[in-house]
């Protein structure tokens, strides 16, 4: 039979083994070193300066002196001696100066991690803080991450029926600021604070609808200049100029204040004139094979037209005419053709229309034209009914009115006008007039 145990190697009695007392006491020894282990530490490469009988430590790596190759054992002060028991693989030792637990794998000693279960449920949790009743969840951090686990994440904020709070609560010193949410309804809303007790309410967005309610005055901080390629539908303060713009259509324009006037909108199946200057009697244009005169015209409402007119004043037999529409570039020249009319016969004089189906919106340019197969006559607008052109390829006394160009009458007027500033010319602008719908 062995002298020492499997396990603990602790000394055994032996049959007529005289002073029994020294082993029997040599084994307490060890199992008083042993049992509900505890260190001072495990960082020690050397021993202490004058330790305690009992006193007991974790060899740390590459050790000196009396305790020189004694790495990872576990030293004891006994009799003034220290001694070295050697750990068997599973092992545990309170490390007193860490307040932790370390188990040994069979090379090292290693803080042992306390086991939680899968599915853990509590009534309250404090993370470096201290939770209750009310806020079960608490938690102290410099910051927070909520990582997806798979495509996304989400923060659900639930509540119990609609006139209920589902917030999102900023404080200062713990006295609300700012608060975001679905509070008293089931309208989003942003409120802010400047005590913690009173709210107001700065933009509301309606469940229903999606539709974005300001309810406190916006502040444009001004731009000397406008912004880098803006997008359609932007907004901004120009200090510089002074005014509010926009980006609208590709182009930035100035709000006005351009109040709509009941005129401005003709009833269903009454005719709008195209012009947009002082007006004036209406005078007569002569036509001529293949020509194609077009003028500016920007509507000061949105009308919706279903059928374009002119009245020819001087028939000429076989003669014939049509109506277009060209849209407008950012710098105010003609674009591409919106509308090209079914032909309108001039072989009589008198009121002539053609259907068509277009709506023209307030504040646009449009360019609207004639084209002639012969020499019939039409009305048209007096000089000063439409704005002088910019522009020519000379300097001139007379007024710049249209665009003129020739394109057989045969063919399809032009898909894209590519404006050619040589084309400005002199005459007065035909008279088109518009029916609403």
């Amino acid at each position: 039979m062995s002298d020492l145990s499997p396990i603990l190697s602790l000394p055994l009695l032996q049959a007529s083994q005289a002073q029994k007392h020294i082993t029997h006491n040599e084994a307490l020894m060890q199992l008083d070193l042993l049992v509900q282990l505890t260190v001072a530490d495990r960082t020690r490469t050397a021993p202490p300066i004058g330790p305690v009988e009992g006193q007991r430590h974790i060899v740390a790596a590459a050790p000196t002196g009396d305790w020189a190759g004694q790495a990872g054992k576990i030293a004891v002060l006994q009799d003034t001696l220290w001694h070295f028991v050697t750990p068997l693989l599973g092992w545990r030792a309170w490390l007193a100066d860490e307040a932790v637990e370390a188990s040994y794998d069979g090379a090292n000693w290693n803080v042992v991690s306390p086991t939680i279960p899968a599915v853990l449920s509590v009534d309250e949790i404090g993370i470096s803080a201290t939770s209750d009743a009310t806020n079960r969840l608490a938690l102290s951090s410099a910051a927070s991450l909520f990582n997806h686990a798979g495509a996304g994440h989400q923060i659900k904020v639930n509540k119990a029926a609609v006139a209920d709070t589902s917030s999102l609560l900023f404080q200062n010193a713990f006295s609300g600021r700012a608060e975001m949410g679905i509070m008293g309804s089931d309208n989003f809303a942003l409120k802010v604070s400047p005590d913690g007790s009173s709210y107001a309410t700065a933009l509301s967005v309606t469940a229903a609808s999606a539709e974005v309610e300001l309810l406190k005055p916006v502040l444009l901080s001004g731009q000397a200049s406008a912004p880098v390629s803006p997008a359609n539908g932007l907004i901004w303060h120009d200090s510089t100029r002074g005014q509010l713009m926009a980006r609208i259509g590709g182009t930035n324009r100035i709000i006005d204040q351009q109040a709509d006037l009941p005129c401005l909108v003709p009833p269903a199946t009454e005719w709008a004139m195209t012009t947009m200057g002082s007006g004036g009697a209406a005078t007569v244009l002569t036509g001529a094979a293949n020509r194609m005169d077009i003028f500016p015209y920007v509507p000061s409402a949105d009308l919706v037209v279903d059928a374009v007119g002119v009245n020819c004043t001087t028939a000429v037999a076989a003669s014939q005419c049509k109506v277009v529409i060209y849209a407008s570039l950012p710098n105010g020249q003609p674009d591409l053709r919106l509308i090209e009319t079914a032909t309108m016969d001039l072989a009589t004089t008198g009121n002539k229309n053609t259907a068509v189906s277009i709506t023209l919106y307030r504040g646009r340019t449009y360019w609207f034209g004639v084209r002639h197969s012969s020499t019939a006559g039409l009305s048209s607008w007096a000089l000063g009914a439409t704005p002088d052109l910019n522009g020519g390829t000379t300097m001139v006394t007379t007024s710049r009115k249209i665009l003129r160009r020739t394109v057989t009458f045969g063919t399809a007027a032009p898909a894209n006008w590519s404006f050619v500033s040589s084309e400005i010319f002199a005459a007065v602008a035909p008279a088109i007039w518009l029916r609403m719908a």
